[in-house]
């Protein structure tokens, strides 16, 4: 017997296992992998599943894995990913009144829409456990990788909520207008090791087939989904299209003032006119993009074709 079909095999045992026992299950992808609509490698491509991304285990059939990633449901092979047990039981509990958090110092997050639902389990078919009005406040306790962000509501209820569902607070998120000449917040605060993080986060997606209007790893990006995408997941709230975001999105700062994690912006028609491109910068004179030239999300440098179109810079990491 080959190591593959082992290793499959004993995926297959642990899956049972864990069911046994009532653990909810998640997957890490080790690779990069396609997301199919059967357990077979000449089934449909419904997506990807990124190297480093979390998703929710359905069930396990013949050394395939069926998963929910970023609301695409399918299967990828056993032999690309790892299992783990969500810490998290099926049941939400209240936080003890013995377990002591400064929540002045955690992120908070505004709801969007009325009736807004906080459940029990990463899952639309999970438990209700409350509905929150338009407006209400929440704390984030963690962004998970599958588009839903655990957070406790100022009752003291820890559930999960969809992404979509909520903006984060502008303590943790830069929403600086900055139209016009440089704003001479000169050294402007710059948070290197988030910065680190972002990048490393980002670059876990390189390879990410383009889409224009794509917003979501499953199904592809634009230029402006990419990098929404990117700090969305850190809690930094940024606008949809590359114009909007150099109009109102952090701080303008000089060429000479990039730092890794700086937004770039270009005109790529040529007429140095109109942002229609935008990057996040690498340093080294690299940026990392959504390239509808290259068909996927790629490393280039400044001094590229888009790079003859750069316009602006943007610090949005404080």
């Amino acid at each position: 017997m080959n190591t593959k079909a082992l290793i499959g095999i004993l995926m297959f045992l642990l899956l049972i296992t864990w069911s046994s026992k009532g653990f909810a299950k998640t997957a890490e992808a080790t690779v990069t992998v396609n997301i199919r609509n059967s357990p077979s490698t000449s089934s449909k491509v419904l997506g990807v599943f990124p190297k480093g991304f979390k998703a929710q285990v359905l069930s396990s059939t013949g050394g395939w894995v069926k998963i929910s990633f970023d609301g695409v449901v399918g299967y990828v092979k056993s032999d690309y990913i790892k299992l783990t047990k969500d810490s998290s039981t099926s049941n939400a509990v209240k936080s003890s009144t013995n377990t002591r958090q400064v929540v002045s110092q955690m992120p908070m997050a505004t709801v969007l829409k009325d009736n807004a639902r906080v459940r029990s389990n990463m899952s639309t078919s999970s438990k209700i456990l409350k509905t929150l009005k338009k407006g209400s406040k929440v704390y984030v306790l963690a962004r998970e990788r599958n588009g839903w962000i655990k957070v406790k509501t100022l009752d003291g209820t820890v559930g999960y909520m969809a992404y979509y569902l909520l903006k984060m607070s502008t303590s943790h998120t830069t929403k600086i207008s900055s139209r016009g000449g440089y704003d001479r917040e000169a050294q402007v605060a710059y948070n290197g090791s988030l910065a680190d993080r972002i990048l490393g986060f980002a670059k876990n997606l390189l390879g990410i087939r383009y889409r224009y209007g794509g917003s979501s790893p499953s199904t592809g990006f634009d230029c402006s989904g990419f990098v929404q995408y990117v700090f969305r997941n850190f809690g930094i709230s940024l606008e949809r299209t590359a114009a909007d975001m150099a109009a109102t999105d952090g701080v303008r700062i000089s060429y000479n003032e990039l730092r890794p994690g700086d937004l770039v912006f270009f005109d790529t028609d040529g007429g140095r006119n109109y942002i229609n491109h935008v990057g996040i910068y690498l340093g080294g004179g690299k940026y990392i993009h959504a390239s509808s030239a290259r068909g996927c999300v790629t490393i280039s440098d400044l001094t590229s074709k888009y790079g003859t179109s750069f316009m602006m810079a943007k610090r949005v990491i404080r």
